[in-house]
């Protein structure tokens, strides 16, 4: 689907910046998981999914507004399980991944005033069909924040880059170098139209992991920032081979690295639930890392497993202040993803940069 694209559009010209995820938000937007044509990701575990996704809709509701985008006829379902805290948008997607095919919300600097970007999708480098809904989700977004909406053509999933506010842009090179995405594109291309569109200065490139079977390596599974100059990382045990040499080659990447202020890394570990039922899945989403901020929380995770009072600990000392929830909802790991993938930040208007 050809989308226009306003080409003079500049982020930092034009007064905008995409916020950390930390920074007030006015509200969460969480994808609804869907069964038709993802049946090998849900199977029949679709029904303890469900129950997970509403399990973390009404706790992201508990501080904030949740707006659930569910697949049309999974609307009706997915407001009778969530409650009447939460609100429930009946749209076109076929996939629960909001971060990933939705919009993403800039501020005004020092100003009142938010637009959306809508990036181009592919479903991951076309790795499930169909999609044509998702690719209208930011415009659904957009339009039911009553927003403009500017477009960029360059295939981009939230879930590939953090932000830390400041100017700063994590990334890997396993995800947005991989021709399955852009690969008209070259390195220099894809970091100006990630400053053109998001207003950062500074791009640090991780390796990423190839190896991961989803999204080929999103940031999200790895490292995120938690504060400006801080990252939570996801450290993989000695013991763990491949997985391990491939978390240890982005640790070093990180050590190496300074953001737009010049500052090293702080980096806080948190370790791999090991021992996680997996339901048998390859694609399962075995780590604490892939959470979500909400105004008053921080919210990932629960394996049942020893790693988890582990992950406790560093996600208080990571965000203080802020209430821990580790919830069980492991069965979204299913999918390939967790709570982080499944969400997108809209942050509150008129905050400072």
């Amino acid at each position: 689907m050809d989308h226009p694209t306003d080409l003079d559009f500049d982020c930092t010209s034009a007064g905008y910046r995409m916020p950390a995820e930390w920074e007030p938000m006015a509200a969460t937007w969480l994808g609804w998981p869907v069964l038709q044509n993802r049946e090998e990701l849900w199977g029949e575990h679709y029904e303890e999914v469900c129950r997970a996704f509403a399990l973390l809709a009404r706790t992201i509701a508990q501080d904030q507004t949740c707006i659930v985008a569910a697949h049309h006829p999974q609307a009706a379902r997915a407001q009778a399980l969530c409650g009447p805290s939460v609100q429930v948008l009946a749209l076109d997607l076929e996939d629960n991944w909001v971060r990933d095919c939705g919009a993403i919300f800039l501020n005004q600097v020092g100003g009142a005033g938010q637009l959306a970007l809508g990036f181009r999708f592919n479903a991951w480098g076309e790795k499930y069909q169909p999609y044509a809904g998702c690719t209208r989700l930011a415009q659904d977004m957009a339009e039911h924040a009553g927003l403009p909406l500017q477009r960029s053509d360059m295939v981009l999933e939230g879930g590939s880059f953090y932000v830390d506010g400041q100017g700063t842009l994590l990334t890997t090179e396993s995800c947005l170098l991989n021709p399955n995405r852009n690969p008209g594109m070259s390195r220099a291309e894809i970091e100006r139209e990630l400053r053109r569109m998001l207003g950062v200065s500074k791009i640090v490139w991780l390796p990423g992991h190839a190896a991961e079977v989803e999204t080929d390596g999103h940031v999200d599974g790895i490292a995120s920032f938690c504060a400006p100059g801080r990252i939570l990382f996801n450290a993989a045990d000695p013991d763990m081979g491949d997985y391990h040499r491939s978390m240890e080659e982005n640790r070093r990447a990180l050590q190496l690295a300074t953001d737009a202020q010049g500052r090293r890394f702080e980096l806080l570990d948190l370790p791999v639930p090991r021992g996680a039922a997996n339901y048998g899945s390859e694609r399962f989403c075995d780590c604490y890392s892939n959470y979500i901020l909400s105004n008053r929380s921080v919210i990932s995770t629960a394996f049942g497993v020893a790693q988890d009072a582990q992950a406790r600990a560093v996600f208080a000392r990571a965000f203080p202040g802020r209430r821990v929830e580790l919830l069980p909802i492991a069965a979204i790991s299913l999918g390939g993803g967790a709570a982080h993938c499944s969400t997108q930040q809209q942050p509150r208007p008129g905050v400072p940069a």
